[in-house]
């Protein structure tokens, strides 16, 4: 959390807020709060990883996926810069014949079609990439004569979604990691920035005495000044305003759920929005509402009938995620402002002889207004949702993640299945990583020329390379990689050097770094000093970190099924999708906060 006050400014925070009676169970119950919805995000998305790989790994389920995946792959890497919108519905077609689970000649034919129709040469070149990678696979509902498991199982996901989470699996993660870490002391800095805030919002001068001295102010207002300026803010509001501290604790939740709805949406667009942006950043203040996905309010152009018209598919999930209240209400809302509504601008609302300029400044208040009208309605929308979403999360979880600490080992599953795939991000971070290890092993022989250095074995090797990119990728955030690589070699610290880092520092354990001191934040970006000695016995910790890898998930038996494993007799997949299918879901979603709709929800 960017902020000016740090953590150990503790004395100061801790005052202002006993003075508002916030107690420790209140700040408690959104630690908890958060980081449920945070395993939450995570679980989500690693469901799909999972549920991805798994059909890799076992072909005989997966009815050829990973061609498919291919195809989709040739498709997306396609460029014409010149013609965006052509090669934009060139994808959008083939993207809806994958999910009619038509076979690699089908989508031939339809490319050779869309060549006469278009005008972009990108169909040429996806059309010989299809060739040279020898993609070949049948429609799923004739294979042989035999209806294929995928088929009879249900697939989960889109194919789309299978292939953004196994393409931009660093990237995810990356997302996944630019959040900080709602602890107890980042919540207490959150309601102190609150109160501050809150202190502040009318100033207690009036116009005439912004340029007076404070001594020749009234006692009362003195006494404010004084206490302003010792930041005891918690005694102004207490005094000087009613304040119901159940409706300030609300805010503080509301805030928090809209800055991590917005960070959820980041991630999740990833894997389902095809236009995605790969930048890891994103705005904690958008303002997303989710129920035009389900259903669509009209009026005919007479305004003498009125249409509701909902897609089935959504429709049935948000019946599955006990919805269909929330889902009237937001119905009857629309109805609503559909009576009201005459297609009215704000010409209507200002008078006719207006000149040009009154109309533009009655223009710009409207757009203002209406701004600070979506907030406060995104405002109120939140207000449960952080509390909802934990609910929902406690009642309707896979069990996997019931610490947040178990989730790096998660996350190195999937980097280590994932190592030697080329059509995985991971696959691309190997060279860097190679880097690393080449300036450690360029080191280790300089300190030891008179010895003979023993060779490392496959897995030790495989490991290092591992915990390499997960020190470059998911602990930094900047990839100029060439000072570490330099230091390394002449056996350099970098202790002095403070360096870009995610806010989430819960990957720092598999890596290289040893973090010094706390962070700090510097023009918009965390910093952090780190020490980069991999030594002998760091090495030994990486090795026995290592072996609880691939995870494990319990079945319906409550029996540990070893993930991402060819030794795994049990059909992990089937596992998954018991868990996918199978939640009871008698919690409400927050289907109208600012959070997206879980990943399995089928999208339109």
């Amino acid at each position: 959390m960017n902020s000016n006050y740090k953590k150990d400014d503790k004395k100061l925070i801790d005052l202002n807020l006993e003075v508002l009676g916030v107690r420790d169970k209140d700040v408690d119950s959104i630690v908890k709060e958060t980081q449920n919805v945070t395993k939450m995000v995570f679980e989500q998305v690693f469901l799909v990883m999972l549920y991805t790989r798994q059909l890799m790994l076992h072909p005989k389920n997966g009815a050829n996926v990973e061609a498919r995946l291919k195809l989709i792959n040739i498709v997306f890497s396609v460029e014409d810069s010149s013609n965006r919108s052509e090669i934009s519905k060139v994808r959008s077609d083939i993207l809806q014949m994958m999910e009619a689970n038509k076979g690699s000649n089908d989508v031939v034919l339809e490319l050779l079609l869309l060549k006469d129709k278009t005008r972009t040469d990108a169909i040429n070149k996806i059309l010989l990439s299809i060739q040279n990678a020898q993609i070949a696979f049948a429609p799923l509902d004739n294979i042989h004569g035999v209806e294929p498991d995928l088929k009879g199982i249900e697939k989960q996901y889109t194919y789309y979604e299978m292939y953004a989470s196994l393409k931009y699996t660093m990237t995810i993660f990356q997302k996944f990691l630019n959040s900080p870490v709602y602890d107890e002391d980042t919540i207490r800095l959150a309601f102190f920035e609150k109160i501050k805030l809150k202190s502040n919002i009318e100033d207690f001068r009036d116009k005439r005495e912004q340029w007076v001295s404070e001594y020749s102010l009234s006692d009362e207002k003195k006494k404010i000044l004084n206490l302003l300026k010792k930041e005891h803010y918690a005694e102004v509001i207490k005094d000087y305003e009613n304040l119901d501290k159940k409706i300030f604790i609300q805010g503080i939740r509301a805030d928090i759920a809209i800055k991590l709805g917005a960070w959820a949406n980041n991630i999740f667009s990833c894997i389902y929005d095809n236009k995605c942006s790969s930048i890891i950043s994103y705005n904690p203040n958008i303002i997303r509402s989710n129920e035009t996905k389900f259903f669509k309010v009209t009026n005919d152009k007479d305004h003498l009938q009125v249409t509701i018209s909902i897609d089935r598919a959504p429709l049935e999930d948000i019946y599955k995620l006990n919805q269909l209240e929330q889902l009237m209400n937001s119905i009857k809302s629309a109805l609503e402002a559909s009576l009201k509504s005459r297609k009215q601008t704000y010409k209507d609302f200002v008078p006719e002889d207006m000149n040009h300029t009154e109309l533009r400044d009655a223009q710009n208040l409207a757009y203002i207004e209406e701004q600070k009208e979506k907030r406060n309605e995104t405002k109120i929308n939140n207000e449960g949702a952080l509390t909802i979403l934990s609910e929902w999360y406690t009642e309707n979880s896979i069990g996997l993640f019931r610490k947040r600490d178990q989730i790096p080992a998660a996350i190195v599953s999937i980097i280590d299945f994932d190592l030697y795939n080329p059509l995985s991000e991971v696959n691309k971070c190997l060279d860097d990583a190679r880097r690393v290890q080449d300036a450690y092993n360029y080191s280790r022989q300089t300190k030891n020329q008179s010895k003979n250095l023993s060779k490392k074995s496959p897995i030790k090797e495989r490991n290092e390379l591992i915990t390499y990119i997960v020190s470059l990728y998911l602990c930094l955030n900047a990839h100029n990689f060439g000072d570490f690589t330099y230091r390394i070699k002449n056996d350099e610290r970098i202790a002095s050097s403070s360096y870009n880092v995610l806010e989430n520092p819960v990957m720092f354990l598999w890596s290289i770094f040893k973090t010094i001191g706390q962070p700090e934040w510097q023009h918009n970006r965390l910093y952090q000093k780190l020490d980069i000695t991999f030594d002998e016995d760091k090495q030994n910790k990486m090795m026995y970190r290592f072996k609880k890898i691939p995870i494990s998930l319990r079945n319906i038996e409550s029996r540990r099924v070893k993930i991402l494993s060819k030794d795994t007799t049990e059909d992990v997949l089937e596992v998954l999708v018991n868990f996918i299918t199978n939640q009871p879901s008698t919690k409400p979603y927050p289907y109208n906060s600012s959070f997206p709709l879980p990943l399995r929800i089928r999208k339109k």
